[in-house]
């Protein structure tokens, strides 16, 4: 557990602080406009009420870290950089529910088009994120049709032979042959006011040259126009005419832990996005559009009405945006919306479909309509808890959730804990479809030698695990690994039940700490005995009931206007 004393040293300026665990990862970056005063926060205690993170990361850290900045701007941007590359445990984070790429516009001398999965380094203009790859694919094809934008990475030092986008008229070729660089720049920026929305001219071009060369006889060109107008008009979805001359809009409907965003562009629908957080609409501002660094719109309009971060309303209208309202609840976009928000909500809620396919793809024995996940849960080596969770056809059985206390495990050891509660949890009850171990090989091995131990084998069960570090789905023994695109539904289905055995098994052991930190905090009050402690917690249900409670209230509980007023002296002190 970090120490006090790391205060000492901190000065009294802007800037980012990070706190960090034994092997030195970030596990919270937060921002301050006094750093010595917003980290001593962070020792009082009542300001754990209500957070029970910060107990827990303040346990788990054993250093602090800090960078001073020369304003609170800048520190606001830089948390947002760190939290983005470090992606800290303890900080808030946005799950993408599926892979949304970007196009990428490079910046050199004859610019290239791609799709990218997510921003990097290089250099250029990012649009998106986008609904999904083969959106973008077929994006780049309208644009390379009618821009003759390159698309490919070759070496344009050096002439080589064309490829068949040349030969096909979609490609200008400075590769192989002289290009005026001028006339490929003015494409170029073409290609960029297209993906700035403005759609509306690449459909006008098309239905001209359609025109133009039915006039001339020339019917195979005319009908190539034709396919290409009919495919961008398959792709980008005309909907709120009343906003089709004026902003671009990002609409933001949710459902927590789901939301959804619907990219709208100058009166056209051009991405479909859902997510999840654990947080509320500020949070996921903050996420999506600083973290995540994606471009803000003119006008933001959301599901609700809610109180935003001043700071994170002031960076957003640096950037463009203008104004953050609630839809009205009779446009055609509010319809749009809601339907995309419960169909995805219904899609992240029911995953049944998935079940059959699951069964073909893992090789499994039977289809799996009953999954049981396990997770383990500790803070080094403390409060050893495990999870267990259930689904049938898909979907969450939460009278079939099950939580396990390790206390005979007293240090770090996931094998051994995995162990345990197999041997526990399947000595008494039916074996499931298929068990889902929170964890790589070594986990996934150590489920099956306690199953081997208590009588049974994979003959009985399928076993499968996840490895963090990459997603992969990992079998027993010598079984190869399998990588599958993180949009593939049986992944997105192991993902879920991943997720939802590591909620269940933080929230137990988070828990287990609050009970034991409250029961402390009471031990310190003189008079305080097991016995009053027992009927504090019993009748209020918590500290911060306590200290809500008049004193007269705590009175009546442990029988003395003395005791109830020292423990209303001391709580207030906190």
């Amino acid at each position: 557990m970090i120490d006090k004393s790391v205060l000492q040293d901190i000065p009294k300026k802007p800037g980012v602080y990070i706190f960090k665990d034994i092997e030195g990862t970030p596990i919270y970056i937060g921002k301050a406009k006094n750093l010595k005063s917003r980290v001593s926060s962070y020792f009082n205690r009542s300001n754990y009420i209500g957070n029970e993170k910060i107990p827990m990361m303040l346990e788990e850290a054993v250093n602090l870290d800090y960078i001073v900045t020369s304003n609170e701007n800048q520190a606001f941007i830089l948390e947002a950089n760190l939290i983005y590359v470090h992606k800290p445990k303890y900080n808030i984070m946005l799950k993408d529910t599926r892979v949304y790429p970007y196009i990428l516009v490079t910046e050199e001398k004859f610019p290239k088009i791609k799709y990218v999965r997510v921003k990097k380094e290089e250099k250029g203009k990012y649009f998106g994120p986008y609904s999904d790859v083969k959106f973008v694919k077929d994006v780049i094809e309208v644009l390379q049709s009618v821009y003759k934008v390159r698309s490919c990475n070759r070496n344009l030092e050096r002439k080589s032979k064309p490829c068949f986008l040349y030969h096909l008229g979609k490609c200008y070729g400075p590769c192989y042959t002289d290009v005026d660089e001028k006339v490929y720049n003015e494409s170029v920026e073409k290609v960029l006011d297209f993906l700035s929305g403005n759609i509306s001219e690449v459909e006008n071009y098309l239905k001209k040259m359609m025109v133009e060369y039915a006039e001339l006889k020339n019917f195979e060109k005319a009908a190539q126009m034709r396919d290409t107008l009919y495919k961008l008009e398959s792709l980008f979805e005309e909907i709120a005419v009343e906003y089709k001359n004026g902003a671009n809009i990002d609409i933001i409907m949710y459902e927590p832990p789901v939301y959804i965003v619907l990219i709208v562009r100058k009166g056209y629908l051009i991405s479909k996005l859902s997510f999840t957080l654990d947080g509320k609409l500020e949070d996921f501002l903050y996420q999506y559009y600083i973290i995540r660094n994606n471009e803000p719109p003119t006008v933001i309009l959301t599901m609700y009405e809610e109180n935003v971060n001043q700071d994170v309303i002031n960076y957003l209208s640096e950037r463009g945006l203008k104004r953050i309202e609630k839809i009205g609840t009779n446009s055609k976009l509010y319809e749009i919306a809601l339907k995309n928000l419960n169909e995805e909500v219904k899609r992240q809620s029911d995953l049944s479909s998935s079940l059959k396919l699951a069964k073909e793809i893992l090789s499994l024995k039977k289809i799996p309509c009953v999954i049981e996940g396990i997770d383990v849960s500790h803070l080094q080596g403390l409060y050893t808890v495990a999870s267990v969770v259930c689904f049938e056809d898909g979907k969450p059985k939460k009278d079939n959730y099950r939580k396990y206390r390790l206390d005979n495990i007293k240090a770090p050891d996931d094998y051994e804990s995995i162990k345990t509660v197999i041997k526990r949890r399947y000595s008494n009850h039916p074996l499931p479809d298929l068990l889902f171990i929170d964890g790589g090989k070594g986990q996934v091995n150590s489920a099956v030698e306690a199953l081997e131990d208590i009588g049974y084998s994979l003959k009985d069960v399928d076993v499968v695990g996840i490895a963090k570090e990459d997603e992969r789905i990992v079998f027993p023994g010598e079984i190869p690994d399998l990588h599958l695109p993180l949009d593939h539904p049986v992944l997105r289905l192991l993902i879920y039940v991943r997720d939802e055995t590591h909620r269940f098994a933080i929230g137990f052991n988070r828990s287990l700490r609050t009970k034991r930190y409250e029961k402390t905090r009471l031990d310190q009050i003189p008079g305080v005995g097991p016995k009053r402690k027992k009927a504090l917690i019993k009748h209020f249900g918590g500290i911060n009931k306590i200290r809500e409670a008049s004193t007269e209230e705590i009175a009546e509980v442990v029988k003395s206007q003395k005791i109830a007023q020292r423990i209303k002296e001391y709580l207030g002190e906190e």
